[in-house]
């Protein structure tokens, strides 16, 4: 049911669902780490002036911290998402423009590898762009910039960087930002300060954006640091040739934003937990799971399980005696996932279960909850649902369907299979809704398996869904065993399936076997 709005989340948050990014960063920090090391080693300290050695050695050290605070990343599971990945990135590309920083100096004034020095610096000062860029993307994201402004904003300081990166390839035939003459002597050009261009633009949209930003004074402090501390190293070193440690200086700035706003996510993350702990214990309580359900009828034998995608799910099943003959059953998937769906849940449990003791039928039933629904649904969530009433006393079972899946059903002496009854619209979709009822006569002997679409649409590492044929398969294998073991069994069944995949969606089912009442 909710495939498409998932998709659509899915898709927002695609960033950070890409498992390989966090591990292929360490590795690359730790091969440029390496690397660096063994090529100075290589060169050697002939020729090299002392500030040139400060510059090579911090960029070595910064590189390894670039590691580390990957390996971090690696070790820190639950705080990855897209904003962590775009912080990843950030890092490594700072880690990669250490790296060329020292080739820089490696190669500097060597007249046989002079064109090595050029490609070098132009890859530098692109580097130097893309690593303006992914902070401006880090801070947009860290202090929740989203409103139309700073779309507008965004759009522009991706639309400058393209222009910028090409003015960079400029200098392979002419030198606009730089030059390296004949002796393999980086110089800057007449031109350096169109450099300073793209810099300046979006540093004063960083600038602005903090100022509105509706975030706290701890985390605009820190997106200001990443600003303040390269500006001042910038200040300190300019006027000495050699002593390039501007991305050292952003290297402090990084692990400065890694210190206080990490800290601030795990924080807020441990409290989330902690929180999302005590909604599983209230909606699991919530749901009835005391079986078995009135061992003192002899006239039916039922089961329920709910198994969520997250730690709170939008699936709920209710099982109730209406009097002492007529029993309420009931399964429903609301649209979306976590706590919104959780709530919304409970509230739609709440009406049906409410509505269903004052006599009326399902289809009245469903007729007033979606009444009441939409007369205050500004989220415009819906749920669907299955709802019967079994008459204990001879099998008459009236049911009404919004929206949700067909019943499984299973005859005395047949097999189970899918019962195509009367469809309703979703409940919380459009008010003044009236409901067709469907009413059947159970056999003694006769099972009744309802369910959510987590379980047929439940998918494995292929993409493939579990379907209805396996479904109805393992009901089959197993159509003579209690309610209790044909869940179990579907549930061991779809475990198979999906293996190691996530789960997409909750799994919830409630069978019943109606015995019939004793002569």
């Amino acid at each position: 049911m909710n495939r498409i709005i998932t998709t659509i989340n899915d898709k927002r948050d695609w960033l950070g669902q890409q498992t390989w990014i966090v591990p292929a960063c360490f590795i690359f920090s730790c091969i440029l780490t390496v690397s660096s090391v063994v090529l100075f080693i290589v060169r050697g300290f002939d020729g090299m002036r002392g500030e040139w050695l400060f510059s090579i050695g911090a960029d070595i050290f910064c590189m390894a911290v670039c590691a580390m605070l990957c390996f971090s990343a690696i070790m820190n599971r639950k705080s990855r998402n897209a904003d962590t990945h775009v912080f990843l990135t950030l890092l490594t590309t700072n880690a990669l423009a250490l790296f060329l920083d020292e080739i820089s100096w490696l190669v500097q004034g060597i007249a046989r590898l002079r064109i090595i020095n050029l490609i070098d610096n132009v890859l530098f000062y692109m580097l130097g762009f893309v690593l303006i860029y992914l902070f401006w993307k880090y801070i947009r994201g860290a202090l929740r910039l989203n409103d139309r402004p700073m779309k507008v904003a965004d759009m522009f300081v991706t639309a400058m960087l393209y222009p910028s990166l090409l003015l960079c390839l400029m200098n392979f035939v002419y030198p606009l930002f730089f030059e390296i003459d004949q002796d393999g002597v980086y110089r800057r050009a007449a031109q350096w300060d169109i450099s300073q261009i793209y810099l300046s633009i979006t540093l004063t949209v960083v600038i602005i954006a903090i100022a509105f930003a509706k975030t706290s004074m701890k985390e605009r402090l820190v997106a200001i640091s990443f600003v303040a501390i390269p500006l001042f190293n910038q200040i300190l070193t300019s006027q000495t040739f050699g002593l390039s440690t501007q991305y050292a200086a952003m290297t402090v700035s990084i692990v400065l934003i890694y210190g206080v706003l990490f800290a601030e996510r795990e924080k807020m993350l441990a409290s989330t937990e902690m929180e999302l702990g005590v909604a599983t214990k209230i909606q699991k309580n919530m749901l009835p799971n005391t079986f078995p359900f009135l061992p003192e009828r002899k006239e039916f034998d039922l089961y329920a399980s709910m198994t969520p995608a997250k730690e709170v799910g939008g699936d709920f099943y209710d099982f109730f005696m209406v009097d002492d003959n007529r029993l309420a059953l009931v399964i429903a998937d609301v649209s979306g996932k976590g706590i919104p769906a959780a709530l919304f849940m409970m509230a739609s449990k709440i009406l049906i279960n409410n509505c269903v003791m004052t006599g009326k039928s399902p289809g009245e039933v469903l007729r007033t909850v979606n009444n009441q629904i939409c007369e205050s649904n500004r989220e415009e969530m819906f749920v669907t649902v299955w709802l019967g009433i079994l008459h204990l006393d001879d099998g008459t079972l009236v049911t009404a369907n919004a929206g949700h899946e067909y019943p499984i059903i299973k005859n005395p002496n047949g097999d189970f299979e899918l019962v195509k009854t009367k469809h309703g619209f979703v409940v919380g979709g459009m008010k003044g809704i009236k409901y067709k009822e469907t009413e059947m006569h159970l056999e003694p002997d006769t099972k009744i398996f309802v369910y959510t679409d987590g379980v047929p649409e439940a998918e494995n590492v292929n993409q493939e869904q579990y379907g209805f044929d396996r479904f109805l398969s393992v009901l089959n294998h197993h159509k003579s065993e209690a309610p209790s073991v044909l869940l179990d069994e579907v549930s061991a069944d779809v475990s198979r399936f999906t293996q190691e995949h996530t789960q997409f969606d909750d799994l919830t089912m409630l069978c019943i076997h109606y015995k019939g009442k004793e002569q």
